[in-house]
């Protein structure tokens, strides 16, 4: 669902991790993956964030491990 408030548009999208409704505004990276692909799978900031952090996480762990 896309509007058009203060001379953006913004679109509508619900978050695959934590299931809140969140928006992307025109001119970034994510609406334009949102744009392009409407019905797959996007998520929140937050939810981003705590993703990649695990990551990180995991990829250090295995660093200092030495295990696969």
């Amino acid at each position: 669902m896309q509007e058009h408030i203060d001379g953006f548009f913004r679109l509508h999208c619900i978050c695959y991790s934590c299931r809140r409704e969140f928006y992307v505004i025109e001119g970034t990276q994510a609406y334009d993956r949102v744009k392009r692909n409407s019905t797959g799978m996007h998520c929140c900031e937050d939810c981003k964030n705590k993703i990649e952090l695990e990551a990180r996480l995991q990829f250090g762990r295995r660093l200092l491990t030495g295990r696969d």
